[in-house]
């Protein structure tokens, strides 16, 4: 059983007595056993689902949905909801798997915006393929543009950089489970 150690000590700012903080074991939280279904990507029973694809999927509006506009909490989920544009498709992609896909396209599109904010550049080969990476993404592929393809276990995030801006595009994956740019 793993465990945390808290420092503590109070005394008062005009105490004139200096002592020692004591030290408090508390037990840490454990360490989950089973696989959690809510880690699963939206939609899917999977567990070949990467880690982007398992977080929040995006807003994405109910046209048949209605909105009380004298509620302020539905008209802000409203208004999101609105601002939400699907990613491009190369061909059609299994609606189970749109989802997990998106949210790896959000992941990426703020990650590589803050590469060319920080560093004023198109991000490297070296440095797209980290980012990839670090979203948990599969079967990379970089090439010269620069251009990219990932999968997300259940479908492929192809990516370029026109006049420096991350452009997306979602496809479904080979016959052999890659992605190619």
């Amino acid at each position: 059983m793993a465990s945390a150690i808290l420092l503590a000590g109070c005394a008062s700012p005009s105490s004139p007595v200096v002592s020692a903080p004591s030290v408090v074991a508390a037990p840490a939280a454990p360490v989950p056993r089973a696989v959690d279904p809510s880690l699963l990507a939206p939609g899917s029973t999977r567990l070949g689902a990467v880690s982007c694809a398992r977080g929040p999927a995006p807003l994405m509006p109910d046209p048949s949905a209605s909105v009380d506009l004298n509620d302020p909490r539905q008209r802000a989920l409203h208004a999101l909801a609105q601002q939400y544009r699907p990613t491009p498709q190369r061909a059609p992609v299994p609606e189970a798997a749109v989802p997990g896909a998106e949210a790896c396209v959000q992941l990426l599109a703020v990650t590589f915006s803050l590469v060319a904010a920080g560093t004023g550049r198109t991000p490297e080969a070296s440095e797209i393929d980290g980012a990839l990476r670090q979203a948990g993404l599969t079967k990379i592929v970089v090439d010269t543009g620069p251009v990219f393809s990932a999968s997300t276990g259940e479908a492929c995030v192809f990516g370029t950089f026109p006049a420096g801006e991350p452009e997306f595009m979602l496809g479904p994956l080979g016959a052999d489970g890659s992605c190619g740019p």
